[in-house]
């Protein structure tokens, strides 16, 4: 197994542990994935998930499947943006940190600890040094990686503030269109459609906005996934 696969698969065990996941140690290339003392899944080192559908449908396990692939795929892009990108290159600055991206005097930049990646945006000075960090740690929350993605796009001024939203003002949508498809309050199967777009690109934003819309709203029912098959 390449170094790139161990640090994938303990970054991945990392953050569904922090998310109320039981991971067992790493064995031939598999994280196997458990929750309530249910097995719910394997994770590869391609980021790939290997469970049984029937298993999966008979417990109600749909959701957290889902839970499970949204995470390891984020994490499965940002490792391999990290692998590829450039060493960070700044007056002062020591350790191995990688430039992610850079507009208007603005760094995104990532780093490897023994706690799992860190991502900091920073305004870069002009004798090259580095200043007025703000740093996200993906050990701490699901919410990290995206949340440092949107704070370099409004510090750099690539996006306005008051365009993006946070991640519980997302959990609110999903709920509304969630329950718009649940009881009926479509017009037409486009806007049906349109809906369950909205709510699957919100997920990809947000994985645990399942968790965090029960924390905000009165307990709103999953979107179901269907039959699940390999990915």
């Amino acid at each position: 197994m390449t170094d790139f696969s161990k640090r994938y698969l303990a970054e991945v065990g990392r953050r569904l542990h922090h998310e109320g996941f039981r991971i067992w140690p790493e064995h031939e290339g598999l994280l196997l994935v458990e929750k309530d003392a249910r097995q719910v899944c394997t994770v590869n080192i391609r980021g790939s998930m290997g469970y049984d559908p029937d298993y999966v449908r008979q417990n109600g396990l749909e959701d957290i499947l889902e839970q499970v692939r949204m995470i390891t795929r984020e994490t499965n892009t940002y490792m391999h943006l990290m692998e590829q990108a450039p060493p960070l290159l700044a007056e002062g600055l020591t350790g191995d940190y990688r430039l992610l991206a850079e507009f208007n005097g603005t760094v995104l930049a990532g780093h490897h600890t023994q706690y799992g990646l860190e991502f900091i945006t920073w305004d870069r000075t002009h004798d090259h040094s580095l200043e007025h960090g703000h740093y996200y740690d993906t050990s701490s929350g699901a919410e990290a990686y995206a949340a440092a993605k949107r704070d370099f796009a409004v510090r750099s001024g690539l996006l306005p503030a008051d365009v993006l939203f946070t991640a519980e003002q997302l959990a609110i949508i999903y709920d509304a269109a969630q329950n718009m498809t649940i009881h009926g309050l479509v017009s037409n199967p486009e806007q049906e459609k349109l809906l369950e777009g909205i709510m699957e690109q919100i997920q990809e934003a947000v994985p645990q906005v399942i968790d965090l819309a029960n924390e905000l709203t009165e307990s709103p029912r999953p979107h179901g996934l269907g039959e699940m098959q390999q990915l």
